[in-house]
């Protein structure tokens, strides 16, 4: 047999497949039939490979998302309670007309949107001109 360099693989398969292929045929067709029975009993025995591996996944990535869903929770700003005891309301927002704008995000929902529809039109641009 030739030394086979470590890092040679095909050498090394090549040499390894033609020695199995000799001891198969120094093999008794006898001793071939008990390995083969003794192979396909043992795969009888052996248990399915599928049976609980699913669950250990749905489990594993159920546990994960209610991690996720506990961590994001945490990042979500408190809304008060009026049950709390010690919280007070924010006061009104003053706008520069004098009207007091509600506490959510200083008014903006209470504005119109048909206000920024207009500005886009053709008719803002000659009175913003002006």
């Amino acid at each position: 047999m030739n030394p086979v360099h470590p890092h040679d693989d095909t050498g090394f398969d090549a040499q390894a497949r033609t020695l199995h292929r000799a001891s198969l045929a120094q093999m008794s067709p006898q001793a071939m039939a008990r390995l083969r029975a003794a192979r396909h009993e043992a795969q009888r025995a052996a248990p399915a490979s599928g049976g609980a591996r699913p669950w250990r996944w749905l489990t594993a990535t159920a546990l994960t998302a209610v991690l996720a869903v506990g961590v994001g929770l945490q990042f979500l700003p408190q809304a008060p309670t009026s049950s709390s005891p010690g919280m007070t309301t924010p006061a009104p927002l003053a706008s520069t007309d004098g009207d007091a704008l509600d506490g959510t995000a200083a008014g903006t929902l209470e504005e119109d949107p048909d206000l920024y529809l207009w500005l886009a039109s053709a008719e803002a641009q000659p009175l913003a001109m002006e």
